[in-house]
This record gives C-alpha cells, sequence and structure tokens, in this order.
C-alpha cells in the first residue's frame, strides 16, 4: 500500500528537524556551519514551515498542540544558545572586542544548554511518532469493508484509498 502523501510530509519534516538539531549541535561545537541554515524563529526552519502549513491540518489530534508548545520552546533555549554565541560585545568589549576568556565562558553556557536542546527536540520527536500513529488509526478506522475490496481492481482500490485519504484530511481540517 503506498504511503500517504500526509505521512510522508511528516516524515519529511521529522528528517529536517533532525538535521536542523545536527546543525545546531555542530555550531555549538566550532565546526563552520552557516547560521542561516540554524534559523533562531521557530516558524523559519523547516519543520517550523510544515508545522505552521501543510502540518496544521493535523492540529485536531491532541498531540499537535504540545508539539507546538515543544517546538517553541526549543526554538527559545536556540535562541539563548545562538545569543551567547553570536552576540555583539557592548561597553569596551565593542571598542576592544572580547576576551577570550569571555568568549570561552559564553561557549561553554551555550554547550551547558545543548541537553535541554536534546531534550526538548526527542519530545518532538515521541509526538510526531505519536501523531502519525493516531493519523494512521484514524485512516484504518475508515477502511471500505474487504468484500467491497475484492470486487475492485488494484486501480479502483488505490483511487478509492487516495480519495479517502483526501476524505481523512478534510475531516481534520
Amino acid at each position: 500500500m503506498p504511503i500517504p502523501d500526509t505521512i510522508k510530509q511528516l516524515r519529511a519534516a521529522r528528517a529536517s528537524h533532525k538535521a536542523w538539531l545536527v546543525r545546531a549541535e555542530a555550531l555549538v561545537n566550532g565546526l563552520p556551519v552557516n547560521k542561516e541554515q540554524v534559523p533562531v524563529v521557530a516558524t523559519e526552519c523547516e519543520f517550523g514551515k510544515w508545522l505552521y502549513g501543510a502540518g496544521s491540518r493535523l492540529q485536531e489530534f491532541s498531540v499537535f498542540a504540545q508539539m507546538e508548545a515543544s517546538h517553541s520552546a526549543l526554538h527559545r533555549v536556540y535562541g539563548e544558545i545562538f545569543e551567547l554565541l553570536f552576540e555583539e560585545p557592548k561597553g569596551m568589549g565593542k571598542l576592544f572586542g572580547q576576551s577570550k576568556k569571555v568568549i570561552k565562558k559564553k561557549h561553554l553556557e551555550a554547550e551547558m544548554l545543548l541537553p535541554r536542546l536534546q531534550s526538548y527536540y526527542d519530545e518532538i520527536i515521541e509526538l510526531l511518532n505519536t501523531l502519525e500513529k493516531d493519523y494512521l488509526a484514524l485512516k484504518a478506522q475508515h477502511k471500505p469493508p474487504m468484500e467491497d475490496i475484492q470486487t475492485k481492481s488494484f486501480r479502483d482500490v488505490s483511487k478509492m484509498m487516495d480519495e479517502l485519504e483526501k476524505d481523512v484530511d478534510s475531516w481534520l481540517k
């Protein structure tokens, strides 16, 4: 049976957020990463674009609001990390630059925030897994009876399942 488009999109969003997390960790660990690849704002990362775009049709599921809250919290923590790593120096530091000691201290503080970042990420993945399972369970509840399927060709059944996916998606709007 083909994987429903909704599930494909959900899985792609999950993968994109894993890539986001890897880049954020790399940035903290001093590896060269274009900071634009790790957006601070929750609606600007690829996962956020899915969550507030195509994924928003799944907001009727109970885990959706939790996922939204965890995603916002993850980006708040990352905002703290980003500020530590990229904040422009103020006062005398602006004139003379930050000392190595201050830079190292900020870097250590950023590293200390990584477990919180990972915790929110893990929570989001858990919620995505639940969302996928709940979506598939809802879709399975609305399958046509087996005797109807046995009398139809594969192409007819495939078309019927596509129509069913559209129905389920419309019910969730």
